[in-house]
């Protein structure tokens, strides 16, 4: 008996020390700063050298609560996105990072986020943009911007990321 517990302990304890160093080691959780793009991106070796490329944010789209329908602002926010885009010949990718809020289980976020940034994706190749150039994720509510305990937080939470990867060789 004295077994079982001890290995509940250790367990427990596994599991909470685990939980903390990724809790704080979350980028900008607090700052409301979007996130950083994706660490995957696959990038030749002999292109990695410094100052070979750099990503450049675009202006986030937000999403209501719950949804993957494009706003007003959304439109108006990805019409710029498209624009800039368009004007730069050096962009070799995107990357469209949808995310979430906390609210609802795990695998209905991560959904609603492909969701969100499939929408975006769409939208881009309407106006123009290069379909082989966008490369699509969906964060749910692993990587938020802002806390989730209160209404402006998780508003923040609600969005799509757009970073143009630009190579300056």
């Amino acid at each position: 008996m004295n077994h079982k517990i001890i290995k509940l302990f250790i367990a427990s304890a596994t599991m909470a020390l685990a939980s903390h160093s990724a809790s704080a080691t979350t980028p900008s959780l607090w700052d409301g700063v979007a996130a950083s793009p994706q660490q995957s991106l696959q990038v030749p070796d002999n292109q990695l050298q410094s100052g070979s490329f750099e990503y450049v944010s675009l202006s986030p789209v937000y999403f209501d609560s719950d949804k993957a329908t494009l706003t007003r602002e959304g439109q108006q926010a990805l019409d710029a996105a498209s624009e800039y885009l368009q004007k730069h010949t050096n962009i070799r990718r995107i990357l469209v990072d949808g995310h979430t809020d906390k609210v609802g289980s795990i695998y209905h976020n991560d959904k609603l986020s492909d969701r969100r940034a499939k929408i975006v994706h769409n939208y881009l190749i309407i106006k123009g943009i290069d379909p082989s150039l966008i490369n699509l994720a969906g964060m749910g509510e692993h990587k938020p911007v802002d806390q989730n305990w209160t209404r402006d937080g998780r508003q923040r939470n609600r969005h799509v990321s757009i970073y143009a990867v630009h190579w300056n060789r």
